[in-house]
Parts: C-alpha cells; structure tokens; sequence
C-alpha cells in the first residue's frame, strides 16, 4: 500500500491532475522524507542505543528497551495520520512533523543515550554520534516538511483552487483561508476578529483596492489581501468546484434513492405452513396465495389459522429483508453522507 499517492489526491480532474504533476513530485519526495523516512530512522537509532546497552552485560534490562519503543510508536502515530488524513491540510504537516519527531526526541534519542551512556560507558563515541543524528533527523524533518508545504501552496496558481488543499492567503492585517466549503479570515484591525461564510451564502464575489469583496443575502465582506486579482480567481475556482461536487452529490443521491426504490419494490417476502403458501411485498400487502391439495383435509378453523400464521411470518420476512436493504444503503458509503450533509447547507 502506497503511504502517498503518486498523482496529486482528491482531485479527479485530468487537467488538475496533470498541470500540478510537477509540483506533487517535489512535494511527495520531501513529504516521504520528512514524515516517513527521518521519524522511521529516528526510531532505528533508539533501537540500536537500545542494543548497545547489554554490551559487556550478559541480559539486558527490560526498562532500557523502552525509548525505542517509545521513538517507535511515535513514527507508527505520524506515518498512520499521514495515511489517514494528514494529507488533506499541507498547514499541518510541520506542526505534526515537528511535535511527533519533538516527542521521539525527548521520549525516545535522549533517555536512551543517557541509558547507554550509563551501562556502556566504553561507547560513549558511538552513543554521542547516534544521539546528533537523532537530533540531526529531527531538526531536518522540521525544515523538509515546511519545505513540502512550501512547494505545494507557496505560489498559488489557479488548479490549486479545483483540490481540497486549503489556501491561505495574507493581507495588510488579514488572513484568509479558502477551504472546501467556506471562507474563514482572521482581521487584526483595531482588534482581532474572526469570522467566516460558508459558500453556500455567497452570491458573488468581487475585488477592490487591495480586498475581496463577498456578497451575501444578508451583506458584504470586506477581506483585505495581498493579491485581490489571485484571490479571485482561487475563490471562483473554488466555488466552481464546490458547485461541481455539490451536484453530484445531490445526482449521487438521486441514482441511490432510485436503486433503493427499484430494490425496495422487489421485495417479496413469503412463508409456508400445512400446505399453505402465502407472499406479500414490501409493505407487508398479500400479494399471493397458494394451496397444496393436502389443504382439503384440514378443518376450516385450521386452514385460517396456517392463512394468518403464513402472513406474520411472510410480513415479517418482508420487514426484515427492508430493514437489511435501507442499512446497507445507509452505511454503503461515508463520503456520500459528508457530500450530501455539504449539499444539505446550500
């Protein structure tokens, strides 16, 4: 399984895919370094500090093994959010990068040099040089992350605007952040504030003297930036984008409300008892009754009884098979229901 896609993720669009090849490139080499190869060698010295502690010792203590666990699990946690949902904020990837390979330092480099130091005091050149290179890795996956960040959204160009990368864009006093389905700002004039519009409130948006302007029903935002012509065209950009996936959200949900009717209408449940034969169909009407000839000898009050009996039990066949329909459907496919809660806003 590959830990970073090679084509640029949660984007479908060939164009997109292709005009931002290159940057992805650059950005998934130094991601690879700084969130899975640094932290998974960071881990490897605190095992080897770790096995330099039974040198000269004939069994090793138990509790000196725990730094490289500890370094350990710290690179398992990074590279599993990575996987996850790390990809989806590049504004996150220093802070976890830089918290995770903190933690393997502190829990992890330190404690075991200072435990090989302790027992091992023969290799102390060796446990020093291990010890820098955890602080080397550490510090360097720091910069390699920034770095990826850097290479991906430092120079917004206009595909960025059809991705679900959040854009951050600075002004005099401001900040602003085009997410996937709203606008967020942060002013420092005459105080901070923070606010935002989700886009399914903007009608419009235009540019001023260094600001973007965006239109709502119920007033416009004033958003100081750097760039309003840039600002623009991401913003639109975006806004296409979310429009786009919000149609096909709602036409997603209109092709599976239909299969669930088709699938719904089908249904047929049925039950046999004493010769008697009974169906009814989803909503638990009779829809069919059949009789053996062994139903020519039973007594009248017998034969109601297997009737009434045969339909419990074909309704109760019907209901369930609707039950296991409609759960099914419900749990099929998570990224429709956070599409479709999207779409339920505008």
């Amino acid at each position: 399984m590959t830990l970073i896609p090679h084509a640029i993720p949660m984007t479908n669009d060939p164009q997109v895919v292709h005009a931002l090849a290159a940057r992805w490139r650059r950005t998934r080499t130094l991601l690879l370094l700084a969130a899975g190869v640094l932290p998974v060698a960071i881990g490897l010295v605190c095992i080897v500090l770790a096995g330099m502690t039974s040198a000269g010792q004939r069994i090793m203590p138990w509790w000196s093994a725990i730094p490289a666990v500890a370094a350990a699990a710290c690179a398992w946690a990074l590279l599993t959010w990575l996987r996850r949902n790390g990809l989806s904020d590049p504004h996150s990837w220093l802070p976890a990068t830089t918290l995770m390979t903190g933690a393997q330092l502190v829990l992890g480099v330190l404690p075991g040099s200072g435990i090989a130091l302790r027992l091992s005091p023969g290799a102390a050149l060796a446990v020093k040089a291990l010890c820098a290179a955890g602080v080397l890795g550490a510090g360097s996956a720091g910069v390699l992350a920034r770095l990826a960040r850097r290479s991906l959204l430092g120079a917004p160009v206009l595909e960025l605007g059809s991705t679900a990368f959040p854009l951050v864009l600075a002004g005099r006093g401001a900040r602003m952040v085009i997410g996937t389905d709203r606008v967020d700002w942060t002013t420092r004039q005459g105080g901070r504030v923070d606010t935002g519009v989700s886009f399914a409130r903007i009608q419009r948006v235009t540019t001023e003297a260094n600001a973007v302007v965006l239109h709502t029903a119920s007033g416009a935002w004033t958003v100081p930036v750097s760039d309003p012509a840039t600002a623009l065209a991401l913003l639109r950009r975006r806004l296409e984008w979310w429009e786009e996936r919000r149609v096909a959200a709602v036409e997603r949900e209109r092709r599976r409300y239909d299969d669930l009717v088709r699938l719904l209408v089908a249904i047929s449940g049925e039950a046999t008892r004493g010769g008697v034969t009974v169906t009814v169909d989803s909503n638990g009407v009779t829809t069919g009754i059949s009789l053996s000839p062994a139903v020519h000898d039973l007594d009248p009050d017998v034969l109601a009884a297997h009737l009434m009996a045969c339909v419990e039990r074909a309704r109760s066949d019907a209901r369930r098979q609707v039950q296991d329909l409609v759960l099914g459907h419900a749990s099929s496919d998570d990224e429709l229901i956070e599409d479709v809660t999207v779409m339920s806003a505008a």
